[in-house]
């Protein structure tokens, strides 16, 4: 959750990505450092974390903040947002489903995480900086992802400049 952020004595703040088929996302930021100051006139490059299979965006910043990549980025000067797939614990929301047993809510596949939730989410880390590009750091499904979106968007390509998978 976010106050796991803020409890490290980071800046945090949650946004709402609403995907064309209607699942809303939680998009996490931690927009500098825990000694970087918030009006800094500096460019702070954003990085959008996509997380494995059957996991969170949490992934990144469980662990103290030496041993936590979104803690070690934000603090190497760039502006972190973490993305909860659709279907995680904190991604089961939708503007007209409900996640129950054998719901509709639940009939989508890595597809329509692509096409969907990823590029809404990219879409949504340039609006909130203003930046024409983002980098991407993916694990496990993030990197499958990674691939999909840009084979299956040549429009993204443009849209983040380079890709860590791992």
């Amino acid at each position: 959750k976010i106050e796991i952020i803020r409890y490290w004595g980071y800046p945090a703040e949650s946004y709402d990505v609403v995907t064309e088929d209607g699942y809303i996302l939680d998009l996490y930021r931690i927009p500098h450092g825990r000694y970087s100051e918030a009006n800094s006139t500096c460019l702070r490059p954003a990085i959008l974390m996509v997380h494995g299979l059957g996991v969170s965006a949490s992934q990144y910043f469980l662990n103290p903040p030496e041993s936590s990549p979104a803690f070690i980025l934000a603090d190497q000067g760039f502006d972190i947002f973490l993305l909860n797939l659709r279907g995680t614990t904190y991604g089961k929301r939708h503007k007209t489903l409900t996640p129950g047993f054998g719901s509709k809510f639940w009939q989508y596949t890595v597809d329509e995480i692509s096409k969907y939730d990823t590029t809404a989410a990219i879409d949504k880390v340039l609006e909130v900086t203003g930046q024409k590009s983002t980098y991407w750091i993916g694990n496990s499904l993030g990197t499958l992802l990674g691939f999909m979106t840009l084979a299956d968007h040549p429009e993204y390509n443009s849209k983040v400049i380079y890709y860590l998978l791992y």
